[in-house]
C-alpha cells in the first residue's frame, strides 16, 4: 500500500510538472508533431505516446540499447521497455528528446486533440493512397475512425514513411 501511495504521488508530481511547463498545441502543430508516428499500428502507437511521458527513462534506457535484458531488469515504465523492443523507434525517441517531451506534454495535456490529430493524419494518408491493408497490417475504418492493427497479432511491423510526402502528395500508381 505504501508503495502504491508513493507511486501515485510521483505520478502526480510528474503530471503537474509536465502541465506547468507545457504549452497548448494548435491542430497544425499537433499534426506536425505527430506526423512521424500517426501511421504506427495502434498497439505500438499507444506505447510510444505513454513512453513519451517518461523522457528521462528513455534517455537512461538508451544507454542499454544493446541489451534488452538489462533494460527489462531496470525499474523503467512498461511503455519504455516496450518501445525498447523497436530499435528505430527507441532511437528516434531517445535522441530527439525535445520532440519526445513535446509529444508527452501534448498527450498529457491534450489527449483528445492528440487523438483527433492522429485520426486526421490517418485519413489524409488514406485519401492520398498511402494507408491501406498489407501483409503486415490491417487498416480498419469504422464510422470514420481508422484503426491500424497488426495482421499477425504476435508481430508488429514499424512502417517507414516520410511525413513530408504521405500527408501531402498523392501516391503514384505505376502500371
Amino acid at each position: 500500500m505504501r508503495g502504491a501511495t508513493f507511486f501515485l504521488a510521483v505520478a502526480f508530481l510528474v503530471t503537474a510538472s509536465l502541465s506547468a511547463q507545457s504549452q497548448t498545441f494548435t491542430s497544425a502543430e499537433l499534426d506536425e508533431l505527430l506526423g512521424p508516428i500517426a501511421l504506427y499500428p495502434d498497439p505500438l502507437l499507444a506505447q510510444v505516446l505513454i513512453a513519451a511521458t517518461y523522457p528521462e527513462q528513455l534517455e537512461s534506457a538508451y544507454q542499454w540499447r544493446y541489451s534488452l535484458a538489462t533494460i527489462e531488469s531496470q525499474p523503467y515504465d512498461r511503455s519504455v521497455k516496450a518501445v525498447a523492443r523497436y530499435p528505430e523507434v527507441f532511437e528516434m525517441m531517445a535522441t530527439n528528446i525535445n520532440w519526445t517531451i513535446a509529444v508527452g506534454q501534448a498527450y498529457v495535456t491534450q489527449p483528445d486533440d492528440v487523438a483527433r490529430s492522429i485520426q486526421r493524419l490517418r485519413a489524409q494518408a488514406r485519401r492520398l493512397g498511402y494507408l491501406y491493408t498489407t501483409a503486415q497490417q490491417t487498416v480498419i475504418v469504422t464510422n470514420g475512425y481508422i484503426s491500424i492493427v497488426p495482421a499477425q497479432p504476435r508481430y508488429i511491423y514499424v512502417p517507414r514513411y516520410d511525413p513530408g510526402i504521405v500527408y501531402l502528395y498523392p501516391r503514384t500508381q505505376y502500371p
